[in-house]
């Protein structure tokens, strides 16, 4: 880490947490007492509700669940589970009400890179338990999204939770790093009203987790991981939103990630947009 890289960190470090003149008192964290709030209307105020849903076990019964499995998924990490997962999302998304669309816990799904567009009928809730992975070759990647693999457009009372990970597969982009374009692991776009809570991402081909033109987006208790090797890999990368939380988040990666998450920090601020980290962790390798 060169002088700039090292003084930007210290720079970080010395912020003061109150990135706005508002406060935070939303219903994310009746606890916490800090110097944030975001104004809430009150469509936000019923979202809230929405968001302190009880984590959803895949191994409980409940109606309206869209199971991967149910549509043909198979689960051993080899076999492709594409056609299912995307079976299982047009169900889900098209439902009225609540809706659940379910990734088991102990299963390797391999999905291809897709887009899961909205908007859908009512609220979903993404409950991923298991893992999915990536192809882990960049010549077998679908053309038709070079730059990405999961990703979520124009959705909105959408809920990401569960105990399960999102592999990205990216060694072998790594490999290539200055000689290919890669792909974004986790997308969410054009969307709005979203909750992420406690799912691993992981072994990003780039960008980990990207979050962009979207509003009112809360994120917690995620965890980030890559290689101190793996080059790019930022960790989670806002753009072109407002109204953006991230909470008790662990990323861990090569020193790059941290530094881009740093300049996000004076980008959104000199942008006037909403953005507040809290009791976050970067972890340096």
């Amino acid at each position: 880490m060169d002088t700039l890289h090292l003084l930007c960190f210290i720079i970080f470090l010395a912020l003061p947490l109150r990135l706005t003149s508002k406060q935070y008192s939303g219903g994310f964290n009746e606890d916490y007492d800090g110097p944030f709030e975001v104004q809430e209307t009150d469509e936000e105020d019923e979202f809230d509700e929405f968001l302190n849903l009880p984590n959803w076990e895949s191994g409980g019964r409940k109606k309206d669940v869209s199971n991967v499995e149910a549509f043909g998924a198979i689960g051993d990490g080899v076999s492709d589970d594409t056609k299912a997962f995307v079976g299982a999302w047009e169900k889900a998304c098209s439902k009225r009400g609540n809706s659940i669309f379910l990734v088991p816990k102990g299963k390797r799904y391999l999905v291809s890179a897709n887009k899961f567009k909205g908007p859908c009928a009512g609220q979903l809730v993404i409950q991923i338990d298991g893992t999915i992975v990536a192809p882990d070759d960049p010549k077998i990647w679908d053309p038709d999204h070079p730059r990405m693999w999961l990703g979520y457009y124009n959705l909105s009372n959408v809920f990401f939770q569960g105990k399960g990970a999102i592999d990205g597969s990216g060694s072998k982009w790594w490999a290539a790093s200055c000689k290919r374009n890669k792909s974004n692991a986790l997308t969410i776009d054009s969307s709005s009203r979203v909750r992420v809570r406690d799912l691993t991402v992981k072994n990003g081909q780039q960008m980990h987790f990207t979050i962009a033109w979207s509003e009112t987006v809360r994120v917690s208790g995620v965890t980030v991981l890559a290689p101190g090797n793996s080059p790019n890999t930022d960790g989670i990368h806002v753009t072109s939103s407002k109204n953006v939380v991230l909470q008790n988040c662990v990323i861990g990666a090569g020193w790059h990630l941290a530094l881009r998450f740093i300049m996000l920090i004076f980008e959104l601020k000199g942008n006037q947009m909403l953005f507040c980290i809290m009791v976050c962790v970067l972890i340096f390798r």
